[in-house]
């Protein structure tokens, strides 16, 4: 059985639903109103996620035109680097302390923008080209919720997320999961990755080792190792 909405969420729906056209200004004033917290949240976490899916995901509502989704992170979850695919204003509110990193992407490089983490209670804009990584690098877990909407979509509006993998030296695109070492069920396309300096490498690699230690994915460990020392001797 569905678990029934929690009345702040069902609040932030309506009002939502009460504007034709939204922005991320629009959205974080809504969200940041509802006075929103974790225990509101609760029948909807996924700590008890699989363990080779890198995060929990859970949906709470879908009218088309935008969704909502809590997701629960463990120590050492993460997503991959991604994108929010044809997302046009959104946001993520934060119910613990995530590591993050903004990139700039393009279609020859990747680079990072920003190392910042996000805190609890803090509210984050999202749009479609936001590239960005976010997951639990501490001991405690916690959840963060998402809203991904767009003024001119009525379905499937974070479609065609960008998920970036460089330890498969890949990127690919899904319906908006961003998980690391992703089933290709979930996977629309895949190309050879672009460019990526040895620097967003190693930094990457840096947050998401403890999720492979975690399930024990040695031979992706290995390449990684042995990425690292080719672009060492390079």
């Amino acid at each position: 059985m569905r678990p029934t909405l929690p009345n702040k969420v069902s609040k932030v729906i309506n009002e939502l639903n009460s504007h034709k056209l939204i922005d991320n200004a629009l959205v974080t004033d809504i969200v940041s109103l509802a006075n929103l917290n974790a225990s509101n949240l609760d029948e909807f976490n996924s700590f008890n996620h699989s363990a080779f899916e890198s995060y929990g995901r859970k949906l709470i509502y879908d009218n088309g035109n935008f969704k909502i989704l809590l997701m629960s992170w463990r120590s050492g979850d993460f997503t991959a680097i991604h994108n929010h695919g044809y997302t046009e204003w959104g946001c993520v509110c934060f119910f613990g302390e995530a590591t993050h990193r903004l990139y700039n992407a393009t279609a020859d490089e990747l680079t990072i923008l920003q190392k910042q983490n996000f805190n609890e209670g803090q509210i984050a804009s999202v749009c479609g080209d936001l590239t960005h990584i976010m997951g639990n690098s501490s001991s405690k877990s916690f959840t963060t919720l998402h809203i991904y909407g767009s003024n001119t979509r009525q379905k499937d509006v974070s479609k065609d997320a960008l998920v970036y993998m460089p330890e498969f030296n890949k990127a690919v695109t899904t319906m908006g999961s961003a998980y690391l070492n992703m089933n290709k069920q979930l996977i629309l396309s895949e190309k050879p990755l672009a460019k990526i300096p040895n620097d967003v490498v190693l930094d990457y690699f840096s947050l998401v080792k403890p999720f492979y230690e975690r399930i024990g994915q040695i031979s992706i460990l290995q390449k990684m190792e042995k990425t690292i020392e080719n672009r060492s001797v390079n």
